[in-house]
Parts: structure tokens; C-alpha cells; sequence
């Protein structure tokens, strides 16, 4: 019987442009979350069993420095369980919602997970911080985790990297080597050009043979997209690399239902025949050759 699982990459307009320049943090941080409710009220009215936000929503615009980061942040994550918690469980639907957040006692990057009943299932901490990010206060991660999740067309296995990462071809291979069939990846990544950045979208999907849904923000309302902006782009990608659902440039949702027991099929690939990709590519590792992927830096 299949595993089908219906996959939200709810893509929020990008307000920033439309914060006046004295709007305190706390109106700028109540309109993001605002944003964020409406979406998801919508992915959950369409059927979606787990949907995904973009990077840092609550915070997307505010005014942050090193002095007060942690005053703003400071209940970053109870607030968001709370609210997006009450959405998650009346729809029955499980949620990501990347917010910066203090968790124990550490300024995070963190990917909240919350299940169909709207508690919190876990978190996922930025590995990769920026320079920016870390100048600001936030402290990495330092481990990669998946999350087993019940849906309503069975359990799903869901790992989880925050833009950044996904710069590193190793993010996204240890959560495959720790189950991941879905990769779920919030960012706000943008300027790199179209070409560049679809090969960088569909290249976790290709290389761990695992469904990859990468997550960012719409273009500002009432505006054209040019390079620069946020991507957006947000989708759901098959493991053939393939879109299922691609959001486009403005705010909106990329739905699309997928079986996780239809895994990409390859033919000749390390053998003769018609073979399960991802089995073969695992089998196919010398990890005892990878040494230098645990080099220190220079």
C-alpha cells in the first residue's frame, strides 16, 4: 500500500520592504506571524499532513544587533508553540516552523517541528551559521537528526537543514545516512542567479535519492522579481530531480502528494538492470576513504 504524504512549502510574502522605517521589532514581528497563520491555515484547508515556513519568519525585518538579540528572542519558540501549535492541531497537520529562538540558554537557529496535535516534536539547530549569524550571537548546532512523524498515509522519516547547509553537500548526506526521506530546507537565500540556484535546489534530491523540499519567501507585494530579491522558488522536489510543485516568485503554496514506496528507479547505474537508486548509492560508499571531509580547518 502506498505511503502518500500530501507536502505544503508554504512560501510567506517577503514584508521587509513594507516595514515603516520606525516600526518597533514587535509590530514587524506580529505581521510575520500574522502572515504565517493565514498561510498556514490555507495549506491546512488544502490537505496537507506536514507543511514547512521559511528561515527565521518571526524575525524576517526586525531590527537585531548583538545588544538586543536575546531580549527579542527570548520567547521566541514558546510563542510559536502556542500558536502555530493551535493551527497544526486543527488541521491535523504537522508543522516546521524555523524561528531564532534562546533554548537552553543558547541563542539557536532552530527548525521547530511540531506534530498533528500541535506539541512540540523536537528542533533541528542550525549547523552552518553565517558570519553575520554568529557576530549576532547565535550559537550552532551540532548534530543532525531525523524525526520519525505519524501522517495519515503512514509514518515518514524527515530530516531538516537551514540554507546555509545546504552549501555543504555533507548536511544533507548525514541526514540520509541517518533515514531522512524527506529533506526539508527553510532559507532565505537569494543574488545567486536562476541557473545557479536550481542545480543547488535539486542536487540533495539527486544525490541522496530522497524527496527535498527547500523553502523560502515570496517577492515584497506590489513588486517584480529581479536578482537580488529572496529567491523563492519555494517546491517540492522528486529524487529524479523533477518538480512536483514549485511555488514560483510570489507568496503562495507548493502542495504536491508524494509516495515515499515509489523510490527513484535506476538502470545500470553500479549494476546491470533495473535497481533501487538510493539502496545501490549506500551500498556503493568507502567512508573509510572520507577522511578528509573531517579535517580541521586550516
Amino acid at each position: 500500500m502506498p505511503r502518500q504524504v500530501t507536502i505544503a512549502a508554504v512560501q510567506l510574502p517577503d514584508l521587509r520592504e513594507t516595514f515603516g522605517a520606525d516600526e518597533p521589532n514587535a509590530a514587524r514581528r506580529a505581521r510575520n506571524l500574522a502572515a504565517a497563520e493565514a498561510w498556514l491555515a490555507k495549506a491546512g484547508e488544502r490537505g496537507a499532513d506536514i507543511a514547512c515556513l521559511g528561515e527565521s519568519f518571526t524575525t524576517n525585518g526586525l531590527q537585531l544587533t548583538a545588544a538586543n538579540l536575546r531580549e527579542e528572542i527570548e520567547q521566541g519558540l514558546d510563542k510559536i508553540v502556542t500558536r502555530i501549535g493551535a493551527i497544526a492541531r486543527g488541521h491535523n497537520m504537522a508543522v516546521i516552523a524555523p524561528v531564532w529562538a534562546v533554548l537552553d540558554g543558547a541563542s539557536r537557529n532552530i527548525a521547530a517541528l511540531l506534530d498533528r496535535a500541535g506539541r512540540f516534536a523536537g528542533g533541528y539547530c542550525k549547523v552552518h551559521c553565517t558570519e553575520s549569524e554568529r557576530d549576532l550571537g547565535i550559537v550552532p548546532g551540532d548534530a543532525w537528526p531525523t524525526f520519525d512523524l505519524a501522517l495519515a498515509g503512514g509514518s515518514a522519516r524527515v530530516g531538516i537543514q537551514i540554507c546555509h547547509d545546504n552549501s555543504f553537500p555533507e548536511s544533507a548526506r548525514c541526514l540520509a545516512l541517518n533515514g531522512a526521506e524527506i529533506i526539508f530546507t527553510p532559507h532565505v537565500m537569494s543574488g545567486w542567479g536562476d541557473e545557479f540556484m536550481d542545480v543547488l535546489l535539486r542536487g540533495p534530491a539527486i544525490y541522496n535519492g530522497i524527496h527535498h523540499v527547500p523553502v523560502c519567501f515570496g517577492r515584497p507585494p506590489g513588486r517584480a522579481w529581479k536578482p537580488g530579491m529572496l529567491i523563492g522558488r519555494s517546491s517540492i522536489i522528486r529524487p529524479d530531480g523533477t518538480f512536483a510543485a514549485d511555488a514560483g516568485r510570489s507568496e503562495g503554496i507548493a502542495l504536491a502528494t508524494i509516495d515515499l514506496d515509489a523510490p527513484r528507479i535506476a538502470h545500470d547505474f553500479t549494476r546491470r538492470g533495473e535497481h533501487v537508486f538510493r539502496a545501490d548509492m549506500l551500498n556503493d560508499r568507502r567512508p573509510e576513504t572520507y577522511a578528509p571531509l573531517t579535517r580541521s580547518k586550516p
